[in-house]
């Protein structure tokens, strides 16, 4: 079967920014179109079909281009993401109908890793790269200066790159992550940051730091599941 490309909208100024977010969109094989001014950005909107709306924090009134972007047609489904600078206020952003935040500094991985987490809905799954497993795995995840306040949260989707986690209270910057795979016993340990987060509670981290036998682990675990099962373990210890 033959699918439509996806097509997504950028806005911003700043020349890294439309670098390294065109990479990450290349990579997925979707089409995307930048604007460096929120009229021209309109303009296109009006008459082509947007799955993705991707608008930089720094952008002046931003908050407004979102607001008249979702009233037109073509785009009122498109799903929305701003880049924003991780002091930025959560709530505040997704006040503004924001669905998404990756947050700065941007790398090529931070931008592939938070669109990996919005790809389905997009509308369709195409990855290609590593293999992603949704799971029901409980954590132990802390700051990584303070190890003794940590606090169990769910992996809701789980790579050899990376995790999807469910928490009820905010996180950012870099993590310690402890969990156990299910049908295991063995304690895995890495380290990670905070890349990305929804309006739905769940927050995307990219592994920094894992032991290399924790990683073969990991990725001879993953190769092992279905990765349209969700598999479930008991809580982390």
């Amino acid at each position: 079967m033959r699918y439509s490309m996806l097509r997504s909208l950028l806005l911003s100024r700043d020349e890294n920014t439309v670098r390294i977010v065109a990479r990450g969109f290349k990579d997925l094989e979707i089409d995307l179109q930048h604007f460096p001014d929120s009229d021209a950005a309109l303009s296109h909107a009006i008459k082509h079909r947007c799955d993705a709306i991707v608008v930089d924090d720094q952008i002046e009134q931003s908050h407004m281009f979102l607001e008249k972007l979702i009233e037109i047609p073509a785009c009122s489904k498109a799903v929305r993401i701003a880049l924003a600078e991780p002091v930025a206020a959560m709530h505040a952003v997704f006040k503004t109908g924001t669905q998404v935040i990756i947050y700065k500094p941007l790398s090529i991985e931070r931008v592939r890793q938070g669109l990996r987490a919005v790809r389905n809905l997009m509308g369709r799954d195409r990855r290609r790269s590593s293999r992603r497993v949704r799971t029901m795995i409980p954590a132990r995840v802390s700051p990584r200066q303070a190890r003794g306040s940590s606090k169990q949260m769910l992996l809701a989707d789980l790579s050899d790159s990376g995790a999807a986690l469910h928490s009820e209270v905010p996180i950012s910057g870099m993590l310690n992550l402890e969990f156990t795979l299910p049908g295991t016993s063995e304690l895995i340990h890495a380290t990670a940051e905070l890349v990305w987060r929804d309006d739905e509670g769940t927050a995307g981290v990219r592994f920094l730091d894992m032991p290399s036998y924790a990683r073969k682990h990991l990725l001879q675990w993953l190769k092992l599941q279905p990765g349209e099962k969700a598999v479930a373990a008991h809580s982390a210890r």
